[in-house]
Order: structure tokens, then C-alpha cells, then sequence
């Protein structure tokens, strides 16, 4: 069988219905910066697009059953990215309006004595555990949750590599998710924790 690298995206897509891992990996390097770059433009964020470009080429895989009958491969995969993106975007905003109405609840910390002891329950709790990682992750966390810094931005002001920047967010969100269980306020720190993760 010859290699699928010169083949038209028409003729990959039959092969991916099939159940060609090969044609698949073509098709995946041939549209990989093509959908990263328009998912991008779309959404402004970088951890969006990564997530997007995971989707899209999942259900290109996991839906190749379908893909037999596609007449204009490239106009499919770039609408399932804008779609997608739509969709992930939607999702994000009702999920920030209610960041923002969380962050409203707890800056009104001084109308009333109740208000503020629950203000700086929801910052002490979280301020204390991250005392208990190391001083690396806790600046990493700041970066990216407090500052806004992008994942490259801050691999680049740590020097440290991107995938090491990803496992400290990752590993310090799901350690926080962890030690909010027995708070009080267990149901708000963990609302804002995995809301602000999607950021």
C-alpha cells in the first residue's frame, strides 16, 4: 500500500473512514496549524485553542464512519472548528458571568460583618493551601490565575518549559479542588476554581 503523504484530502478522509491511523496522522500534520491559527483568531486564547484542536480532530477520528461522503474535506474540518469554538465561547461566557458575580459577592465584603468573614474565609483558604506547594507552583499559579500571564508568557519568565508550566497548573487546581472539600464555603471556592481553570 502506498503512502497516503501525497494524496488528496478527499481521498484521506475515505482512507480515515476505513480506520487508517496513517491517513489520519497526514490529514492531522496537514490541518494542524491550518485550525490552530483560525481557532485562535476566534478565541483570542491559546489554552481554548488547544483544548478546540483536541475536539476537533477527537470527533474527526471518532466520528470517521461519516467522513466517507464528504465532498470539500477542508470547508468540513474548518466548520467543525468554527463550532466548536462558537460553542466552547457560549459556554465560557454564562461560566464567567457567574465568576464575576462570585468576585461581586466577596469585593462587597464590607456592607456587613457576615459578608466580610466569608471574604476572607474564601481568600484564607485558599491563600493556606498554597502554602503547602512548592514556592515554584504557587508563582506559576499567580502568574497565570492572578496576573493573566499565558502559558508561554510564563515559561518564558520562569524558564521553565511549557508542559512543565501546564502539570503545575494542573497539579496545583486539582490539589486546591482537593483541600476545599471540608470548607464551609466548599461549593463557591469550587465553583471559582474550575471556572477560572477554563480562563
Amino acid at each position: 500500500m502506498r503512502p497516503p503523504n501525497n494524496d488528496s484530502d478527499k481521498d484521506l478522509l475515505r482512507q480515515v473512514a476505513e480506520g487508517s491511523e496513517s491517513a489520519f496522522r497526514v490529514l492531522y500534520d496537514r490541518y494542524f496549524n491550518k485550525v490552530a491559527a483560525y481557532v485562535f483568531k476566534l478565541s483570542k486564547s491559546e489554552t481554548i485553542a488547544e483544548e478546540i484542536l483536541q475536539e476537533v480532530f477527537l470527533k474527526l477520528w471518532t466520528g470517521r464512519d461519516m467522513l466517507d461522503n464528504i465532498e470539500t474535506p477542508e470547508a468540513y474540518i474548518m466548520t467543525m472548528a468554527r463550532n466548536r469554538t462558537t460553542d466552547y465561547l457560549r459556554r465560557l461566557a454564562r461560566e464567567t458571568n457567574l465568576i464575576d458575580a462570585l468576585q461581586t459577592v466577596v469585593a462587597r465584603a464590607d456592607n456587613s460583618t457576615e459578608e466580610k468573614l466569608d471574604a476572607d474565609d474564601l481568600q484564607a483558604i485558599i491563600a493556606h493551601a498554597l502554602l503547602q506547594l512548592s514556592d515554584q507552583k504557587q508563582k506559576v499559579f499567580d502568574l497565570n490565575m492572578n496576573k493573566g500571564f499565558s502559558h508561554d508568557e510564563i515559561a518564558e519568565a520562569m524558564q521553565l518549559s511549557k508542559s512543565t508550566v501546564k502539570n503545575h497548573l494542573s497539579e496545583t487546581l486539582k490539589y486546591l479542588r482537593k483541600e476545599v472539600q471540608d470548607s464551609p464555603h466548599k461549593e463557591a471556592l469550587l465553583l471559582l476554581l474550575t471556572l477560572r481553570s477554563l480562563l
